[in-house]
């Protein structure tokens, strides 16, 4: 079945590559920096351990790509309802409550993402230092934090305001002829 929805999803059905992609550009972008970030580090060891001839810059390269993965990998676990809720207060409210509550903590996280996106643009504007060992500023690094921003809006306005179903990347092996996932964490 999995070669049918991949054939589907090169013919532009309704769970079209394009889509999928797009629904999980985040998470595809992070994955690629976790792969590099492996690679890197392993040649790392490699080449320190066999050859005594150990790299100076994939330390601090890994951080900064790990910088940009977290906070990619942030906006995934949003995405997927994977961040940790608590929900004890809200349980003995009636269902209209309870969406209100929803809402304004939403609009309260979105508040906080615009003053981080606003002090990390700043931030990441103001920076000049360079690298130790890297030919690039620090500004690379503290730019994650206002796309982090911009991204985390982007995706909480779709999931919230418009009711957005993702297109997971599972789709793509399921057997459910590509229908949008729905994660169960959140009620």
């Amino acid at each position: 079945m999995a070669s049918a929805n991949v054939a589907g999803l090169a013919a532009g059905k309704p769970g079209s590559l394009v889509r999928v992609l797009a629904d999980n550009a985040e998470e595809l972008l992070a994955l690629v920096l976790v792969v590099v970030i492996g690679m890197v580090m392993a040649a790392q060891v490699l080449l320190r351990t066999l050859f005594d001839t150990p790299l100076s810059w994939p330390e601090e390269l890994s951080q900064f790509l790990f910088v940009w993965c977290s906070a990619l990998g942030a906006i995934g676990a949003y995405k997927r309802h994977g961040l940790v809720r608590l929900d004890l207060l809200t349980r003995g409210l009636s269902p209209r409550a309870q969406a209100a509550l929803e809402y304004l903590c939403v609009l309260l996280i979105a508040v906080f993402l615009a003053v981080l996106g606003w002090k990390g643009y700043q931030l990441a504007s103001r920076t000049s230092f360079s690298a130790a060992t890297l030919p690039v500023t620090w500004a690379w690094a503290y730019a994650a934090a206002p796309v982090f921003s911009a991204l985390m809006i982007v995706r909480m306005l779709q999931l919230q305001v418009f009711k957005r179903e993702y297109r997971y990347l599972e789709t793509l092996l399921d057997d459910d002829g590509g229908q949008p996932a729905r994660p169960e964490a959140r009620p």
